[in-house]
């Protein structure tokens, strides 16, 4: 057998190969492509049967959901002052540092307090307090509650 016949039988392997791999391949997607049919169809048509304390249980539970304003979150408070003009500052020096995130302030007599920022638990806001911590000295955490209407339009 000489070279060019070794390379020819060589070369029309790889192609059966790629071929057997590319019908194998087709066939496996329509396998996959009528499964999920299957599973749609079967989706559509499951029903769920449930006891009636099931049912009373997550109907109180949605309302009292649509009944709570406020859920509990996590800020961070910038500054505690009794001075409004310091607090006034404050509140628009954080604005042009970080634009676009929230900042409240409110009064409690006789302090005027600014929380920012909402966090889902008190691990997420470390960062972001150490690097206040640089320009807000008395910046702390709180556990705050939150009005559920400031946290779908932030």
């Amino acid at each position: 057998m000489d070279k060019s016949t070794f390379s020819l039988d060589k070369t029309n392997s790889n192609m059966t190969f790629h071929r057997v791999k590319y019908i194998y391949l087709f066939f496996f997607l329509v396998f996959l492509v009528s499964m999920s049919d299957i599973e749609l169809n079967g989706q559509s048509n499951v029903k769920v049967k449930t006891s009636v304390s099931v049912d009373r249980f997550m109907e109180k539970f949605v309302s009292n959901g649509k009944a709570n304003e406020t859920i509990k979150a996590w800020r961070i408070q910038i500054i505690t002052t009794d001075d409004r003009r310091e607090m006034e500052s404050a509140k628009s020096n954080f604005s042009m540092m970080y634009p676009g995130m929230n900042v409240d302030w409110k009064h409690v007599a006789p302090y005027y307090q600014v929380r920012v920022g909402y966090f889902e638990n008190k691990n997420k806001l470390m960062p972001f307090l150490l690097e206040l911590k640089k320009t807000f000295p008395s910046a702390t955490p709180v556990y705050d509650n939150v009005s559920k209407r400031a946290l779908v339009s932030n």
